[in-house]
């Protein structure tokens, strides 16, 4: 009994020392294998989304990332019942399917649901290839682990989205001003360009004294949501200001990003209701320019905005860098 508060102390001081959620999940399935001795071990997690489990971490990498529904197999069985497994010999079990032991061929299993704030939220399994590995001893240690492990995730995945509300603006759901600087500058230290477009609504004072501030936002909103569905995963679209957007396209050249703001202002002129317009400037930096710097990014894309709005709006322009 020494042994094992001394364990489960030590595995939570261990689990507390890291609020990054990948990081709990894998130094949760490395601690578990070594504990029980047991040669497979995944984690999955509750996506409320797709209402399916998610394998998060595994030592066994064919499984990882994949999805099962929540009345699939073992992790079904301990979201509906709320109760840990003990299974002596899964081969003469023959009542649940489970890819997890199939494919690792295990006949050991132990099994906890990962319980937060009163609702399952997840699973763990831990599994062998002989038979009756695992004691009775086992099965109750990794109920009360179970519980140190999702109260580590819960922290975890609260400082998550504490971080991401942190950097996202509210009303259209884009990444903040400060974060998109950040990133800028990361990307221009280690890579060897990029392109930023910038987007601003057209008239947009005229519809908010037209129609109201509510509809001023459901544009913006509209706009966003073509912005976000048009760039790449690894773009980066933030709320610049007001009405204004900008968009960083890692490694990309100006002539890719011409073609990704003409997109968007096409889409924005045919989907947006009540009907308006944008106007886009853009600018590219490379490892040839003499000085690199996000206000210099920002600074010949705004020239290439305001050239676009003088010209009558509802256009796109590339901002030259007389440094490139």
């Amino acid at each position: 009994m020494i042994s094992e508060l001394r364990l489960i102390n030590e595995l939570v001081k261990r689990l507390n020392q890291s609020l990054r959620l990948k990081e709990v999940f894998k130094f949760a399935t490395e601690e578990l294998l070594s504990i029980f001795k047991a040669e497979y071990c995944c984690i999955s997690q509750l996506d409320k989304e797709t209402d399916c489990f998610e394998i998060m971490s595994s030592n066994f990498p064919r499984i990882y990332k994949e999805f099962f529904p929540k009345d699939y197999g073992f992790n079904g069985l301990v979201y509906s019942t709320r109760e840990p497994i003990i299974l002596s010999d899964y081969q003469a079990y023959g009542k649940i399917s489970s890819k997890f032991m199939e494919e690792t061929l295990s006949r050991s299993l132990i099994a906890a649901p990962i319980i937060v704030r009163g609702e399952v939220s997840g699973a763990i399994m831990i599994a062998h290839r002989e038979e009756r590995f695992f004691s009775y001893d086992n099965y109750k240690l990794l109920q009360i682990l179970s519980q140190h492990i999702g109260l580590a995730i819960a922290n975890a995945s609260l400082h998550a989205e504490v971080r991401r509300m942190a950097n996202r603006d509210m009303l259209t759901e884009l990444y903040a001003r400060h974060y998109l600087d950040e990133s800028v500058q990361k990307h221009q230290r280690k890579d060897e360009g990029g392109s930023l477009i910038v987007v601003d609504i057209d008239q947009f004072k005229g519809i908010n004294d037209t129609y109201g501030h509510q509809i001023g936002d459901k544009i913006l909103r509209q706009v966003s949501s073509i912005i976000r569905s048009t760039i790449r995963k690894t773009d980066i679209a933030a709320r610049w200001g007001g009405e204004e957007l900008a968009i960083y396209l890692p490694g990309a050249d100006v002539e890719s990003g011409y073609q990704i703001a003409e997109t968007i202002r096409y889409r924005v002129a045919a989907e947006t209701d009540p009907k308006v317009s944008v106007s886009c400037g853009i600018a590219e930096w490379t490892r040839d320019s003499e000085k690199i710097s996000v206000e210099s990014l920002f600074y010949y894309a705004d020239m290439a905005l305001y050239k676009a709005k003088n010209n009558g709006r509802n256009q796109t322009h590339i901002g030259l860098n007389p440094e490139l």
